[in-house]
């Protein structure tokens, strides 16, 4: 059985898949988790993460010895969020702000002037990840990423997370980046980040995913007629069954795909944006993910 899936966030993650079409933009429906409810000696120091997957990712590299918050909100598309003189100021009191680079939350290093901060107080996750337009570069292993970004990226998709040896990488240097600054909580950092590792497992395995194309490149950017046609001629090619899309991304795309395919839209990713429990979290979501691919099996 085939698949119709999001390209740029589902390149490697998901069940053993043959072939899969991109159908969405980058939008997820997010519920911001809350600052971690740290012990007093956490709150003198504070991690400002740019969107709710990073602070959750940072939440399981750091348990809870460091305060931990974000600043993209709910419902809020990470693409196209517009920070205010509000942002700046919650950004002058981090100690450390994470944020994923590589185009998609550029935003946050125009705050940092404005907040009296420079580019050392900043952790850019994807850095020196994504080489010669790879999915993910590491350990000498080159992930297959042939087709470009659709999220407007130019040639680098950064959803490096959604491949969950990216997001172990990303784990790891939150880990290191304020291990190294609390040395005196290292040991303590160092197992938070070993249970992570230790978690996620099930999710590290090759999924053997192809894309067979795109629907909307961007959020707000319709295809044109021609486009809609040329990708109706794909799934029927591929004998595609299932057309994935991320969490709450409307599109009448979809639905026009569905009509003349035949193909069932299934709306319930999540890529940018943690959602509501159980996918509150990066395991819970990649859990949700896993568990909505396989059944379209069934």
């Amino acid at each position: 059985m085939r698949l119709g899936i999001k390209r740029s966030t589902w390149t490697t993650v998901g069940a053993a898949l043959s072939s899969l079409v991109l159908v969405a933009g980058c939008n997820g429906s997010a519920a911001s988790p809350s600052p971690s409810e740290s012990s007093e000696a956490a709150a003198d120091y504070t991690v400002i993460a740019t969107t709710s997957v990073f602070a959750d990712l940072a939440q399981l590299a750091l348990g809870d010895n460091v305060m931990i918050e974000t600043i993209v909100p709910a419902g809020v598309d990470v693409h196209t969020f517009e920070p205010s003189p509000a942002d700046a100021q919650k950004l002058a009191g981090a100690d450390l702000i994470v944020m994923n680079g590589l185009g998609l939350d550029e935003w946050a290093l125009s705050l940092l002037e404005a907040a009296g901060k420079s580019e050392e107080d900043v952790l850019e996750l994807a850095e020196g990840i994504d080489e010669s337009n790879a999915w993910v570069y590491l350990e000498g292993e080159e992930h297959d990423a042939a087709a470009p970004d659709a999220h407007g990226h130019g040639g680098s998709d950064p959803h490096i997370w959604l491949d969950p040896k990216g997001a172990a990488i990303y784990v790891d240097r939150i880990a290191a980046r304020v291990a190294a600054e609390l040395p005196e909580r290292a040991a303590e950092i160092e197992s938070a980040r070993d249970a992570f590792h230790d978690a996620f497992g099930y999710f590290a395995r090759a999924y053997g995913i192809e894309i067979v194309g795109v629907a909307v490149e961007a959020p707000g950017q319709e295809p044109s007629a021609k486009e809609i046609a040329a990708l109706i001629d794909a799934i029927k090619a591929a004998g595609v069954t299932s057309v994935f899309s991320e969490a709450q991304f409307p599109s009448k795309v979809l639905d026009q795909v569905a009509a003349e395919t035949g193909a069932t839209v299934l709306e319930n990713l999540y890529s940018d944006a943690l959602g509501d429990a159980p996918a509150n979290s990066y395991l819970g979501a990649m859990r949700a993910n896993a568990s909505a691919i396989l059944a379209s099996f069934k």
